[in-house]
Order: C-alpha cells, then structure tokens, then sequence
C-alpha cells in the first residue's frame, strides 16, 4: 500500500506540473471581453512566449501570426550590429528553410495546406509573419512554424542571394519619389533618433552583412520571449495551447538587449527641405508635426481628427485639394514610433506646393479657432467607427490590429480602448487638439519635385 500511495502521488505531481502529454504547461494570464461578444485569451509559456486567441467558429478557417519585438531601430542600437537592415534581410531569411523543411519547401508545404495571405513585414519595432490557413491544418502549420523559428538554416550561398534580392528591394524603393520623400523627411525630422534610418539600410550595408552577425540575430531576438502568437478563427483555445505547448515549450528564452533610443531634441521652429527626383513628375508634399506617442489621450482626437480630414467623399482636404483639381490625393493621419502626425498633398502637374500650402494652412488655423459642426463632427465619427468595426470582422485584420497595438504600446486593447474613447469626444476635443499639436513650430515640411526642374 505504501509503494501504491508513493507512485499516486508522483503521478499526481505530474499531472499538476503541466506535462504536454497532459494538455501543456502553460499560465492563462486572463481574457478580455469585446464590444461584440468576443473573448481575446491570454496566454503564456514559462519560456516568456505570449500567446492571444480569439475563437470565431462561424467559418472553418484561422489566421495565425508571429509577432517578434525587433526591427531596424533595435538592430541599430545593438552595440554588436550598430547597422540598419539585418532586420529586413533576416525576414527574408526566414523563408529559406530548415533541415526539416528545406529552402522552397516552406511555401510548397503552405500551399498545400490551402494557405492564403501569406508574408512577413519589418518595420522600426517590430517583425511580424502571417498566413491564413482552414482550421483543420493548423498542426502542420505549426510545425513548420515553430521549426523555422527554432532550427533556421543560414548558410553564405543563402545569405548572398537574399542580399542579391534585398538589394534589388531598396533599388526600386529608391525609384519611389514617394518613399525617398518619407525617407528626406525622417532626416530632416529626426536629429540623433534611430527613426532617422529607413529600414531598408542602405545598399553598402545590406551587402556588408555577414553570416556570424545573422547567426547572432536570429539566436538574440528570435527567442520565445520576444514573440507572441496571435490565432483568430475557428480554434479552441485548449486544444491550441496543447499544440503550442508541443511545439514551443521546449524553446530557451534569451536575454534580449532592447537598449532605449536617445531622446530627440524638442524642435523650436520649422524646418522645410525640398528635394528632386528623376521619376517624379509633379510635386508631392510631405508634413510632419510632432506628437505624444499612441498611448497619450490626446491621440484619440488625434485620430477622429485625421478621418474629418480624410476620410470619405466629404472629407476636408479632398474637398479643397483634390475636388478643385489641385491634387490627386491628400490625406492625413498619426504614425506611430516615429510619433508624427503626417500629412500627404500629390499634386497634380503644373500645380504649386505654395499654393497647396497656404490652403492647407488656412484650414489648419481654422481648425485651431472653430470648433467643427456638429454634422462634420458626427460625419468623421461615423465613418471611423464604420471603417473600424468593418475592419475586425476579418480574421486577419483583428489580428493585424492586436499584435501592432501590442507592439507599439505593450497594450493589445488599445485600439478598442480608441474606439470607446471616441463616444466621449465633442467638436470643442477636435480645436483644441489641433491647437495643441498642429503647431508650425513642430512641423517640417518635405518637397519632392520633379529632377531638373528646380527648387
């Protein structure tokens, strides 16, 4: 009887450490509850990897994401990189196989299993992997997955040809007027701040890389500390936590060096460039204005503001621009690290960036001094509130929008915490947020024009 009550208790003391054999180990940090009925599920592994699910049962297909902590910002603080890039050409990498897997596989696997919407982005703060998927192949998606996280092969003939491909990338990003312009305006912007940077790198750096700094990246930041699982569709999240719990519980944390960027200057007045390009062929005008980052209160008008300038048929610089033929697009709206509140004018051919300017600046100060009516008001509040409930009845987009609030601000509500925020504004919230944020004091103003023609 006493060997029967040792072996019962050594099992129950299996069972209660969370063995995978028995369901997984893993902690659920708690749920949160949706405007629409919809429960998000935290989780998280003892190896630090978080894990958001929301189950949506009405279709038997999921999208599942990877979000990691690391971009071109964290590359270049990195005292053992201290280069821009690595970021972006490692996203590449990661498409290039595994032992297991091996290069071309991955997408022939994915394929296969019926996935759709398949890619990755890198962007200052964050790298992100994504695919959509019908829910019943989601373990075989996993696997190679949670493979190509953990056992990527990286090898110089690889290397070389992603740099071949990346290097084309940044050429036809460089035949962009557009993307030169954001380029000149995070310069000119941005004095000591790694924002100052495209993500890209440059050509000399993204050929300069070598096989040991990739080795050393992807062993740092591609650690399951540093990353978050986001899975939205048809999946129980007891079933999924098993499944994760098989395919990444055995992964090592790292110690991961987020090293805090410097602080940038306050800017005291404000700061113009213009710069020419062969492939323009009308001016295009880039703005930016400093603002708090994405989780100060003030980024809530800061948003609604943004839909009352652009969005719609009515919208305010549509109907002053682009409707009297000044331009064929203007829009506005916040980015966010970089923290800026961006404003875009295309003209059309033959039309004056001073001329665009002037009206651009006379609405702004009537922003500042007079409250909008209330059918402008209601108008800009319905289309945001349209366009975002819109937005989360896809899979994909909820997800796109949980992990890069979580990114940004370490907070995946914060965007339905927005969409709340906005049923308390009033017009008087919209005059005295451009009053406060819309200073020509804090903003550059970029002038991409066409190459030869002049300033």
């Amino acid at each position: 009887m006493k060997s029967l009550s040792f072996y019962t208790l050594a099992l129950f003391l299996f069972l209660l450490s969370g063995c995978s054999w028995f369901g997984g180990n893993y902690d659920k940090v708690g749920e949160k509850k949706l405007f629409n009925g919809e429960v998000i599920e935290e989780f998280k592994l003892p190896n630090g990897l978080r894990v958001l699910v929301v189950p949506r049962h009405q279709a038997k297909v999921l999208t599942y994401q990877v979000w990691f902590q690391v971009g071109s910002i964290d590359e270049k603080l990195d005292p053992k990189l201290k280069k821009t890039g690595l970021a972006h050409l490692f996203e590449h990498m990661m498409f290039r196989g595994t032992t297991k897997f091996p290069d071309g596989v991955f997408d022939q696997l994915t394929s296969r299993l019926g996935g759709t919407n398949q890619n990755a982005t890198t962007y200052f703060y964050r790298t992100n992997y994504y695919e959509s998927i019908p829910s019943s192949q989601l373990e075989k998606l996993m696997e190679i997955e949670a493979d190509r996280m953990e056992n990527l092969k990286l090898d110089a003939e690889l290397l070389e040809k992603e740099k071949g491909a990346v290097v084309g990338e940044y050429r036809r990003h460089m035949d962009s007027p557009v993307s030169v312009g954001n380029d000149v305006l995070l310069q000119t912007v941005f004095e000591t701040s790694p924002y100052r940077y495209n993500v890209l790198g440059t050509e000399e750096e993204i050929k300069g890389f070598t096989l040991d700094e990739g080795n050393y990246f992807y062993k740092t930041y591609y650690a399951p500390n540093n990353a978050t699982i986001v899975v939205v569709g048809d999946v129980e999240p007891k079933a999924l936590m098993k499944m994760i719990s098989k395919y990444y519980g055995h992964m090592k944390a790292q110690e991961v060096p987020h090293t805090l960027p410097p602080e940038e200057p306050p800017q005291k007045k404000e700061r113009k460039k213009s710069h020419g390009h062969k492939q323009a062929t009308s001016d295009t005008l880039l703005i930016a204005y400093r603002i708090p980052p994405v989780t100060s209160p003030d980024m809530i008008p800061l948003y609604l503001l943004s839909s009352h300038l652009s969005n719609g048929m009515e919208g305010r610089l549509r109907k002053l621009l682009v409707d009297t033929g000044i331009a064929v697009s203007a829009n506005a709206g916040p980015s966010h690290r970089p923290d800026l509140y961006e404003i875009m004018i295309r003209l059309a051919e033959n039309q004056s960036p001073q001329k665009a300017m002037a009206i651009l600046d006379k609405e702004i100060e009537l922003l500042k001094t007079k409250p909008i009516s209330k059918e402008e008001f209601e108008r800009a509040l319905n289309q945001e509130l349209l366009d975002s409930y819109g937005d989360i009845t896809s899979n994909s987009s909820l997800a796109n929008s949980m992990g890069e609030f979580l990114m940004m601000s370490g907070n995946y509500m914060l965007g339905f915490e927005i969409l709340e925020g906005y049923k308390k504004l009033t017009p008087n919230d919209l005059m005295e947020t451009a009053k406060k944020h819309l200073d020509s004091k804090q903003r550059t103003i970029v002038t991409i024009h066409p190459e030869g023609r002049g300033k």
